[in-house]
């Protein structure tokens, strides 16, 4: 690693004051909190021209990638959200035209919440240069770097599930 990471020269840092600390799982965390960082900065600004954020692209990325229409139990659930935030999210893309609530066929009390046809059209082309920009930000790492540091991210995952 360079002299000039911030991250390293914690790790030396602490190793220097104390010797008895193993400065590893900062320094894994620090560098996935500062990936993270990054990498929200870089999302944001890909989908700030199409007029979305983060969280309203992935609302409709969510109901897109599945084909249907979604409950509102459902799309939060799928979002790792609660119904509120969902609703809001929801709230904001119906009046902006991209996506609606229709009844529920089956279930006369509940509705569904659906892409219009903006809202395809939208998730589609953001889509492009939001797949373009995390491609950007990986272009670092080996096809094979990529899949191993998936994987590695999906077994620290899984462990802090447990």
């Amino acid at each position: 690693m360079r002299d000039s990471d911030p991250v390293e020269l914690m790790v030396r840092q602490w190793a220097s004051r104390r010797p008895d600390v193993d400065a590893a799982p900062m320094a894994l965390f620090g560098r996935l909190s500062r990936a993270d960082a990054r990498a929200n900065t870089l999302i944001a600004a890909t989908l700030r021209p199409h007029g979305l954020n983060r969280g309203e692209f992935d609302v409709l990325a969510t109901l897109y990638r599945g084909g249907a229409d979604l409950s509102p139990g459902e799309l939060a659930s799928a979002l790792l959200l609660s119904p509120g935030a969902t609703t809001n999210r929801v709230d904001r893309l119906e009046a902006a035209g991209l996506l609606c609530r229709e009844p529920d066929p089956r279930d006369g009390r509940g509705v569904r919440v659906g892409l219009t046809s903006a809202g395809r059209d939208l998730l589609e082309r953001a889509l492009t240069d939001h797949v373009a920009g995390l491609g950007r930000l990986a272009a670092g790492l080996t096809g094979a770097e990529r899949e191993q540091l998936a994987t590695l991210l999906a077994k620290l995952l899984a462990g802090m599930d447990r």
